[in-house]
């Protein structure tokens, strides 16, 4: 038999904030199971919408603080969970809200939700670099939008860089179009986003290390030796001495490195731009 499509009454998506409420209880359960909440921690959700996952979260047995961006939704949310004490609503912008102001002090807690398509990136980026940080996103995305997150060197992107610095990711599973009310237009995917002890590149550098690939992922296309040409300054001749100092073929392309060698690469770059000066 095919998965229960769940349209209990209450409000409608609305088609100008591209909403599209998840109703597959097959999808919604393999959300809430797949929930890695620590040791006396909680689920922040993020788009409670009508409760659909939030149900599924609760019936999972874990204790959910819900965000929800549309005031017009609390009250249904208010209404529908009645007398549930495992649960506490949140009107707010997962882009821009202060966890500090919202949260239990101290607490750990990981990551739920059905992302909004036009606003997925902001969200995670938000939650990867803000403070508290969580100890795993569980949230779902466009599916071409899990597979730049997910992807290995060969096929990496600014957008899977900017994720990977700061978690390992992991596609778990897609979900198809007939599981949403109304059906979007393409595939979704859910992704595991486990956070690291510390960013792969020091804090202090940060800033560097993504002026310079972003730089040189406007032209992912090139030859690595032409694009760093482009993309940062440096002596004649210095982009080759660079790449030959981190190890990399100049022959590769920028979407082919890793995160490491991109570090290797801001070193290199730095120091032969020291010589010069």
């Amino acid at each position: 038999m095919p998965p229960s499509r769940n349209r209990s009454s209450g409000p409608r998506p609305r088609k100008a904030l591209g909403q599209h409420f998840l109703r597959d209880s097959g999808v919604l359960a393999d959300i809430a199971g797949a929930m890695r909440v620590p040791e006396g921690g909680f689920v922040l959700e993020i788009g409670a919408g009508t409760g659909q996952l939030t149900a599924a979260l609760l019936a999972a047995g874990h204790e959910v603080v819900a965000l929800e961006v549309e005031e017009r939704l609390i009250p249904h949310l208010q209404r529908r969970f009645a007398g549930e004490t495992r649960l506490r609503i949140e009107l707010a912008d997962a882009r821009t809200i202060d966890l500090r102001e919202v949260l239990p002090e101290g607490r750990p807690f990981s990551v739920a939700g059905n992302l909004p398509y036009f606003a997925a990136n902001p969200i995670i980026r938000h939650f990867l670099e803000g403070e508290p940080k969580p100890a795993e996103l569980v949230v779902m995305v466009q599916r071409e939008v899990a597979r730049e997150l997910a992807a290995k060197p060969g096929e990496m992107s600014l957008l899977g860089i900017s994720v990977q610095l700061y978690a390992e990711a992991e596609h778990l599973f897609d979900v198809k179009p007939e599981a949403f009310d109304p059906p979007p237009n393409v595939w979704s995917s859910v992704v595991r986003l486990t956070l690291r002890a510390e960013p792969l590149v020091p804090a202090e550098r940060i800033e560097a290390f993504f002026t310079l690939v972003s730089k040189t992922f406007r032209n992912p296309r090139k030859q690595i030796h032409n694009a760093l040409g482009r993309a940062t300054w440096l002596p004649p001749d210095g982009a080759g001495e660079a790449l030959a100092a981190a190890g990399i073929d100049p022959m590769r392309r920028p979407e082919t490195l890793s995160i490491g060698e991109w570090l290797e690469l801001l070193d290199a770059c730095e120091a032969v731009r020291a010589r010069a000066s």
